[in-house]
């Protein structure tokens, strides 16, 4: 029988699947199929499912459409265990490549048919992968579906997170933000570089400091109205002092959005950052990661 597990509890029949459906019966017992059960379940496997194809894209795809991908999915799935037809063996490729598409089309941005093809693959491969692992869990540690459903979770969170951090650690040293600083009622915009060397911090506050030229620092904040000195070392040096300023507001455009620093500090040193003038502020590495 088709119930909800609120029927299987109380006997009353509330759930949202009205009615009850005869499904199969194996001598005298009837298999009962909780169908919020089932979605549940089934929402949860196709999230991990989105979850792990926008890790091997390398994407950072919406919270929100991923769900929504989710309960497509859950829907379908329980449309294709109600009707008998799409159980059929030629209706079942057709139907799995239909809903794939669907769950593709509203977790992602697809610009292309290639893109829409490609993350229809990584679909399909992250539901081999997802088979395989919850296979394992059953076998090896006698876990119940929802169980290894939740260590598969575990284990591609912590998969996501080794791929993330590889790919920041190659990037960082090349990756440039738009930056703009507002002092005194001017602004001026810079070409920031993401410098993983950056480790300068700011002596009292413990704030991270970026660093930018003198000569840029003319025409924009020639008037201040207090300086500090940190303490800084390098390579050849030993030790050295760069004048610090406290500006007013410091805006990082990023790719996922804005990120807004109030009272960035921000040291002044004497020589240009760059020498063919690709970027102009030296960030750390701590205000894009």
């Amino acid at each position: 029988m088709v119930l909800t597990k609120s029927e299987g509890l109380s006997g009353y029949n509330y759930g949202w699947i009205a009615g009850k459906v005869q499904a199969k019966e194996m001598g005298s017992l009837d298999y009962v199929w909780y169908a919020d059960v089932f979605f549940l379940t089934e929402l949860l496997r196709n999230y991990f499912l989105l979850f792990l194809t926008a890790v091997f894209e390398r994407r950072n795809p919406f919270r929100f459409r991923l769900i929504l991908a989710a309960a497509a999915g859950s829907f379908g799935s329980i449309l294709f265990w109600l009707l008998p037809v799409l159980r059929q063996p030629v209706c079942i490729p057709v139907a799995a490549a239909a809903l794939g598409s669907l769950m593709v089309f509203l977790a992602f941005p697809i610009n292309g048919k290639r893109v829409a093809v490609r993350l229809l693959g990584f679909l399909f491969a992250s539901a081999a992968v997802m088979s395989g692992g919850l296979s394992f869990f059953r076998q090896f540690f006698y876990l119940t579906e929802l169980e290894s459903l939740l260590c598969m979770g575990a284990v591609m969170a912590g998969l996501a997170a080794f791929f993330w951090a590889a790919a920041q650690s190659r990037r960082l040293g090349t990756l440039r933000y738009p930056v703009r600083l507002y002092y005194r009622g001017k602004e001026k915009e810079f070409m920031a570089l993401a410098d993983s060397g950056n480790r300068l911090r700011e002596p009292v506050t413990g704030k991270p400091v970026s660093v930018i030229s003198y000569e840029d620092c003319q025409g924009f904040c020639d008037t201040l109205s207090a300086v500090f000195c940190i303490p800084y070392r390098s390579v050849g040096k030993e030790q050295g002092m760069l004048t610090g300023i406290v500006f007013e507001r410091m805006e990082i455009f990023r790719d996922s959005g804005v990120l807004t620093v109030e009272k960035p500090v921000v040291a002044v040193a004497r020589e240009p950052l760059s020498a063919d003038g690709s970027f102009t502020m030296l960030l750390p590495e701590e205000l894009v990661i």
